[in-house]
């Protein structure tokens, strides 16, 4: 997925989503106080995470 796909994506759930990184199967952003994600096949955390690392491992779940 590219970044822009996945700013989209991730936008419609999170329109408060910034800090956009690739990680494995996905990518992963910011949001409020904690971090969430969005895979390749456009599956987005509903609850974010409190570290970048915990939303990465969710990625792969």
């Amino acid at each position: 997925m590219t970044e822009e796909a996945a700013i989209t994506g991730a936008r419609n759930a999170w329109p408060e989503a910034e800090g956009f990184e690739p990680a494995p199967s996905g990518w992963t952003f910011r949001v409020g106080g904690g971090y969430a994600w969005i895979t390749d096949t456009r599956r987005v955390a509903a609850d974010p995470e409190s570290l970048r690392s915990h939303a990465q491992q969710r990625i792969a779940a």
